[in-house]
């Protein structure tokens, strides 16, 4: 019966362990896979909590339009890789030919020790976590200025075009990159996923942000050197590397410092799991086999 319990205790343990997590990994397959997937909560395109929607209404509804929802990394065919970015809601104001205009997002791959801390531009105004530099950046801007950014033979940082669009969803943004610049995707790969407004003369393409909202400006800022242009970022919902936690800014003039996701995020939520499967174990035990306590050491009725 013990054996039983603890057999039925270990499978429970196994199934409830992603469902903590944000993100979750597909087991690979022969006929493609999921790399890499998570979501990010819903309604939360205000950066670090404070910002406001411009007035004008291109921007109508004034809402959704920089939500993200969800981000994936899966096989394409031809040795690609596809990269979907999820948001809220898309509008198409100008007629952009990718079939979206507002959002700017930024997806920094950090592959391990080795890369940078500063983003492609001056846009983002953020930095990133020294523990996780990034090798690989893709951009997803309307009007044919995507890119993707990789180490050329001698680590300088090389640029080839992209082309983004808009899936059927009417939701998704789709980008396929060549394998051969990226490599396969590997389980340990670490994300940044940052989405700003589009400013055709904006510092990398984002929208600034202010103290009082205009008809082309953001609200809610605070009007210091280094504020983050970022809206929505992919973040757990609470915690020290939340969204708002991450993109309030350290002191006047010092940027952001941004977290990615990766596959220790859901690991440093497992053991509470597996505490209690423990604790409930031993209750099991205790009651079935009516131990006496000798010392520090449990001694059962049998023995």
């Amino acid at each position: 019966m013990v054996r039983k319990i603890i057999f039925l205790l270990c499978v429970f343990g196994l199934l409830i362990n992603p469902a903590f997590g944000e993100e979750a990994r597909t087991r690979a397959t022969n006929n493609g896979h999921v790399f890499f997937e998570a979501v990010d909560p819903e309604g939360d395109d205000y950066g670090p909590g404070t910002y406001v929607y411009p007035r004008n209404k291109a921007f109508q509804p004034y809402k959704g339009l920089f939500d993200l929802l969800s981000f994936k990394v899966s096989e394409a065919e031809e040795a690609r890789v596809n990269f979907d970015v999820t948001i809220h809601t898309v509008t198409n104001p100008w007629v952009a030919p990718e079939g979206f205009i507002h959002p700017v997002i930024h997806i920094y791959i950090s592959t391990g020790k080795n890369g940078f801390v500063k983003p492609i531009d001056d846009g983002p105004e953020v930095i990133f976590t020294e523990r996780h530099p990034w090798k690989y950046a893709i951009t997803l801007i309307a009007w044919e200025n995507s890119a993707l950014y990789y180490p050329g033979p001698k680590g300088e940082l090389e640029k080839a075009g992209l082309s983004p669009k808009l899936l059927p969803d009417g939701q998704t943004i789709r980008v396929v990159v060549p394998e051969r610049l990226i490599g396969r995707p590997q389980p340990d790969w670490h994300y940044y996923v940052l989405v700003g407004s589009y400013d055709g003369f904006g510092p990398g393409f984002f929208r600034d942000v202010k103290k009082d909202p205009g008809d082309w400006v953001f609200g809610g800022g605070v009007d210091e050197e280094g504020e983050p242009r970022v809206l929505d970022l992919l973040a757990p919902a609470t915690g020290k590397h939340s969204q708002v936690n991450q993109l309030e800014m350290a002191a006047a003039g010092t940027p952001a410092c941004l977290y990615p996701v990766g596959p220790k995020s859901d690991k440093a939520l497992s053991w509470p799991i597996w505490t209690l499967i423990g604790v409930i174990l031993l209750a099991v035990i205790v009651v079935k086999r009516k131990p006496t306590i000798v010392g520090f050491w449990l001694k059962s009725k049998e023995e």
